[in-house]
């Protein structure tokens, strides 16, 4: 390429604010890709050191859209948003479904005082003695393509879709709706208004999702291993590998009599294996007074860490170490940008 030709930038697309923002700018800076923003009313930026990417900032809705038409090339939206305009998201990809942040799901609640009412496939029953009735069975929800589908696969169809983007949870109580179609994480939102989730009325898993313009990730992912998109995806998926892993620093004596070193150490990656460590390895050390020790390291979780210490202090352990790694790099684990260009060559790109 002629040093003089330009290169187009890739425009990333993010939420911009709530807790889809917050979550992304903690991803990207861990992975150094830090977003330079002088105030949050400001609806461009740079990424320090990444001059060819550009970010807009703009409502999860329209990222779905923009992304769609090709204008940007990267968004971060909401997988409940992506999945309630799947019937316009012809040329988009799905490249991280679950970021590992903003998980919610898409359910069903009804009054806590419908104790009759327990199921999902109660409301075939409940919305056909509406009709009969001369009724109108009103449901409120901001996901009317994703309620409509729900409902139509459980043979539910004598209802009608309130939509609306304010709080849900009060449209019962105030007789707007009869029932809510709404996300919740823990359901306390829905308890502290007096509904509840219905047994089998979880409509979808959500979480903050990565998108993409099909085309445009076609033309990135030809540009290589060593390009932009795959070290932006590289650096991504070393960030969210890291996430609950502790790197163990494990460092003992060996006993005065021992059968061998190596049968010795099988003895403390047994004990550490059993507590869920891996790529474990040990090398020999000199520790004070020239005794023989050992060192071993290893990835494993908190819990793993601290349940075993008792049983490698009693295996000569002398001191137990845990380290919150930043990034974790592996070539035995997943790496988004393979599975990418894998999905826009079986499956041209659809998600």
């Amino acid at each position: 390429m002629n040093q003089n030709t330009p290169i187009d930038p890739i425009r990333l697309a993010i939420p911009s604010k709530g807790h889809l923002y917050d979550g992304l700018i903690e991803i990207l800076k861990s992975a150094g890709y830090k977003i330079r923003r002088a105030s949050d009313r400001q609806y461009e930026a740079t990424i320090a050191g990444h001059g060819r990417f550009h970010v807009v900032f703009m409502r999860p809705t329209d990222i779905v859209e923009q992304v769609r038409e090709g204008r940007c090339h990267l968004g971060v939206t909401g997988f409940d948003v992506y999945a309630e305009h799947a019937h316009n998201t012809t040329g988009t990809s799905v490249i991280i479904q679950d970021m590992g942040y903003g998980g919610c799901r898409l359910v069903v609640a009804v009054p806590e005082s419908w104790i009759d009412v327990t199921h999902v496939m109660d409301l075939a029953d409940l919305t056909h003695r509406f009709k009969s009735e001369g009724k109108i069975f009103r449901i409120s929800t901001k996901y009317a393509n994703l309620t409509r589908d729900f409902f139509r696969q459980r043979g539910i169809h004598d209802y009608r879709v309130v939509a609306s983007d304010g709080a849900l949870e009060l449209h019962p109580s105030l007789g707007i709706a009869d029932i809510i179609v709404d996300l919740t994480s823990s359901g306390v939102t829905l308890k502290d208004n007096r509904l509840r989730e219905l047994t089998g009325g979880k409509i979808l898993e959500s979480a903050a999702c990565l998108i993409g313009h099909t085309a445009s990730l076609k033309s990135l992912g030809a540009e290589g291993p060593s390009a932009p998109l795959a070290l932006l995806l590289d650096s991504i998926d070393a960030v969210r590998l890291a996430d609950g892993r502790v790197q163990l620093e494990v460092t003992g004596a060996f006993p005065e009599k021992v059968e061998t070193q190596s049968i010795y150490m099988k003895k403390v990656f047994d004990v550490l294996a059993a507590h869920g460590a891996t790529r474990l390895a040990w090398w020999p050390v000199k520790l004070e007074g020239g005794k023989d020790g050992w060192h071993v390291g290893g990835l494993t979780g908190p819990r793993g860490l601290t349940s075993c210490r008792r049983a490698l202090l009693d295996l000569g352990a002398r001191s137990v170490v845990g380290l919150m790694p930043r990034l974790c790099l592996d070539q035995d684990d997943h790496s988004t940008f393979e599975a990418l260009k894998r999905q826009l060559t079986t499956h041209n790109g659809h998600a």
